[in-house]
């Protein structure tokens, strides 16, 4: 299996048990064996996995933050605009 076939599968790895290392997120079955072999064998791809987690976990923290003011949205549509990096409707 190459980076590149396995970056196909890489939804359904993020999308399993967040709390899982890369490897063990992917139930063994002859399906699978592509990818644990491809796990075991690429260092960059792993770091992908277990970095992607990483940050699904995170976010999860986000959910439930108050949205920021009427004000701070105003003040962030002002300097854009200021700078020319979005212009007024």
């Amino acid at each position: 299996m190459t980076c590149a076939e396995f970056q196909n599968v890489l939804p359904s790895i993020i999308d399993s048990d967040p709390s899982s290392s890369a490897r063990s997120s992917l139930a063994r079955t002859s399906d699978t064996e592509g990818e644990y072999s491809h796990l075991d064998s690429c260092r960059v791809c792993s770091d992908v996995v277990a970095d992607l987690k990483h940050i699904a976990q995170s976010a999860k923290v986000l959910v439930g933050l108050e949205e920021p003011s009427e004000r701070v949205w105003h003040n962030i549509r002002r300097k854009l605009e200021h700078r020319h990096i979005l212009f007024r409707s």
